[in-house]
């Protein structure tokens, strides 16, 4: 199982890896990106609890790490430390609590360094959370030169970050200003701290020309950052700043590209206190796609809900309802369509119950004129007995694909299906027997009495039963073309049936045909395939008893056999 889940992972990351990079300078070759970047995003929400499973194994292995450690306070720490960077940005409460270990354990060490930066460790938690207030008020009881460079840097870009949010959040023009330039203070500080065109210098200084809507000025920043080597949390955060950037200077595709990367980042690797998935969704909606909007802010609320951030569930709410509004709209409209859609086939159904109707009586008209040819033939001599015979027996087959009909009327696809064969069926016998009862009268009045054994000869009954049942089987398999795979299906490999080369349907397989057509008694089965009755309830007693289905309940799982558009 862990095996196959490797190997999925390893099969995502590669498939992200196969994605043509972003060629900032050219927005056509990016956009000729996007179906490839769409179709990586959608694996990747397809199979994001795969990527979750290891993210957990990633945790198992640090808390056992940590336990293997304890009794040193130095790995203790740091054991800490590690548990705390994979939570902080997967689960807020098990980031919180580790963080309060690791303040505890900086306590125990003594060491201002270890004791100002779990600060900063809790300060970012609970930013990260909404709690604004006790995030500030937690960052200014850092010690700022207890830290070292990389940690100092860390401090101000946390401190700005906080400013920032704290103003956005607010949106009161009173107190957004204040916290935009307490932001820009931090900013300056971040830059002032570190060397020109670092990685922390160009974060610092992005981050001021961004929020001074300098766009141009912060692309070329922004740009610069994504070439230098960062982390992936970095790297999602920054090419969802850049979307924000390419989107503002009126680049609609390399917005969405990289909002795109940046989401496929966050959700490969777990991240769920992240933006890219709400901004992706609103984009989307923004653009009438609503399908893609309601997916994805939908995992967007399902990571909220799994990290616990209260100012997430904010900005989810305004976009949420908006979105499902549309989702019901959109659904309003399909419903009164499939309306309109069943009238149309109601109206088609009651068409076509009005021409069975007309059918049945022509049906009906033609079964008169076969009943006074017979009456008719009666009159003739003992040879023309034996031609009334005949007519007889094709006036029984007519009769019985008659009722054949009226059954299968109630089924409007088996009926469409059948009232063609009986007409075509039908005509072609009324035609032989016209032919064959002028040939007769005209030999009868002619008084060539020798002649009428030679014409009654040329009759082939077999062959026209024989013909009549291919016939059948064609046009059953036609309604039923998975009958037989069906049929052998309820028996044991032994017992099932193997057909002829050429063979659509034998004679067990016809018996159990007529009965899923409707004409379950054995007479009516007889009659139409010309066995006695007997021999019916052999043929069937004998199949029963080979299947492993009980005996009555046999009939009415063939029944259920499907027809082919059911």
């Amino acid at each position: 199982m862990k095996l196959s889940v490797c190997h999925k992972i390893t099969f995502l990351i590669f498939l992200l890896c196969c994605v043509p990079r972003i060629i900032l300078a050219n927005p056509f070759e990016t956009a000729v990106n996007l179906d490839s970047l769409q179709k990586v995003l959608h694996q990747v929400l397809e199979n994001k609890r795969l990527f979750d499973l290891r993210k957990q194994e990633e945790l198992k292995g640090l808390r056992e790490e940590l336990a293997a450690n304890f009794s040193s306070l130095d790995e203790r720490y740091r054991n800490y430390q590690k548990l705390f960077n994979a939570y902080k940005s997967f689960v807020h409460d098990s980031a919180y609590a580790y963080c309060k270990k690791l303040s505890t354990c900086a306590a125990l060490l003594n060491d201002p360094g270890k004791i100002n930066y779990a600060r900063v460790n809790m300060g970012f938690v609970l930013i990260s959370s909404g709690l604004f207030k006790e995030g500030i008020d937690t960052l200014k009881e850092v010690r700022s030169q207890y830290l070292n460079g990389q940690q100092k840097s860390e401090y101000y870009f946390l401190q700005a970050r906080s400013y920032f949010d704290l103003g956005d959040f607010d949106k009161m023009e009173d107190y957004y200003y204040q916290y935009f330039n307490e932001g820009l203070k931090y900013c300056d500080s971040l830059v002032s701290a570190n060397p020109v065109n670092s990685y922390d210098y160009l974060c610092g200084l992005g981050l001021t020309q961004l929020r001074k809507h300098q766009y141009k000025a912060a692309l070329a920043s922004y740009s610069s950052i994504l070439r230098l080597p960062q982390s992936y949390q970095d790297s999602a955060i920054n090419l969802s700043c850049l979307s924000y950037i390419y989107s503002r200077l009126d680049e609609p595709q390399l917005s969405l590209a990289l909002l795109m990367q940046a989401a496929i980042i966050d959700n490969m690797h777990s991240t769920k206190e992240s933006l890219a998935l709400i901004k992706l969704a609103t984009y989307l909606f923004n653009r009438g796609d609503t399908k893609r909007a309601f997916t994805y802010i939908n995992n967007a609320i399902n990571d909220n809900n799994f990290y616990g951030a209260r100012h997430r569930e904010v900005q989810i709410s305004k976009i949420m309802p908006i979105i499902q509004l549309e989702m019901i709209n959109g659904m309003e409209k399909q419903k009164r369509s499939l309306i309109i859609y069943a009238s149309v086939i109601t109206s088609l159904v009651i068409i076509v119950i009005i021409f069975a109707f007309i059918t049945s009586k022509q049906l009906k008209k033609i079964k008169i004129a076969d009943q006074l040819i017979v009456k008719k033939n009666d009159d003739l001599n003992q040879t023309i007995q034996l031609l009334t015979h005949a007519n007889q027996t094709l006036d029984n087959a007519n009769r019985s694909l008659t009722n054949m009909n009226a059954k299968l009327d109630e089924a409007n696809m088996i009926k469409d299906e059948y009232i063609g064969y009986f007409f075509n069926v039908h005509s072609d016998y009324i035609d032989k027997i016209d032919r064959l009862k002028r040939s007769i009268e005209k030999i009868v009045k002619e008084k060539r009495f020798e002649e009428v054994q030679l014409v009654l000869n040329r009759l082939n009954i077999n062959f026209d039963r024989e013909n009549l049942s291919h016939s059948f089987d064609e046009v059953f398999l036609n309604l039923f073309p998975d009958f037989v795979a069906d049929f052998n299906a309820l028996f044991e490999p032994e017992y099932q049936v193997h057909l002829k080369p050429g063979q659509l349907l034998n004679t067990e397989l016809r018996i159990f045909a007529l009965i899923r057509l409707g004409i379950d008694k054995n007479e009516a089965i007889a009659k139409i395939l010309q066995y006695s009755v007997n021999t019916i309830y052999t043929y069937k007693t004998k199949v029963k008893n080979k299947s492993f289905v009980p005996n009555e309940e046999f009939e009415e799982r063939i029944m259920q056999i499907r027809a082919v558009r059911d």
